[in-house]
């Protein structure tokens, strides 16, 4: 792969040039994601801060009640976001022949990162898959190394590269 292959998720493009290059650029597009999480957070409990109790009892209550779970919704996806920031971080940068947390894999049907399940960095030339070694996929491919076979939905995997 050429070093200025770039890549992009959600539309942000990042060089794809290493595995420390792959974590950094997911890392911060988590924290972008984070920050703006917090910032709907803050914007929500205001709302409901300046909200006044009208003469309409049952719409206020209906009304504070829809704020309610959407700041429970967002406190969600911000625990769930400060977990993927978290676990990324523990990601090893050391190569490794096997596959485990970490490893950038490169097969006959693309190329895995596996860490954190966080969908398709697309370019043109190439896709870089990031998967969870929880996942079906990733169950399937822990511990395997450069040259192990394996079919997986009906698709026949070869496995030619791990780092």
């Amino acid at each position: 792969m050429r070093r200025n292959d770039k890549f992009k998720i959600d539309g942000y493009i990042c060089p794809f040039m290493n595995k420390a290059k792959i974590i950094s650029f997911i890392q911060q597009h988590l924290e972008t994601q984070l920050t703006d999480y917090i910032d709907e957070l803050h914007s929500v409990n205001e709302e409901i801060g300046e909200e006044t109790k009208s003469s309409a009892g049952d719409k206020f209550e209906t009304s504070r009640e829809m704020m309610n779970q959407e700041v429970s919704r967002i406190e969600e996806r911000i625990t769930y976001l400060k977990k993927q920031v978290n676990a990324l971080q523990n990601i090893s940068l050391k190569p490794s022949t096997s596959i485990q947390n970490g490893s950038v894999v490169q097969t006959n049907h693309g190329l895995f990162f596996f860490g954190i399940a966080f969908g398709k960095l697309n370019s043109e030339e190439h896709d870089l898959i990031g998967l969870s070694l929880n996942s079906p996929l990733g169950k399937l491919m822990t511990e395997k190394t450069a040259g192990d076979e394996f079919t997986f939905m009906n698709r026949k995997y070869i496995i030619q590269n791990v780092n």
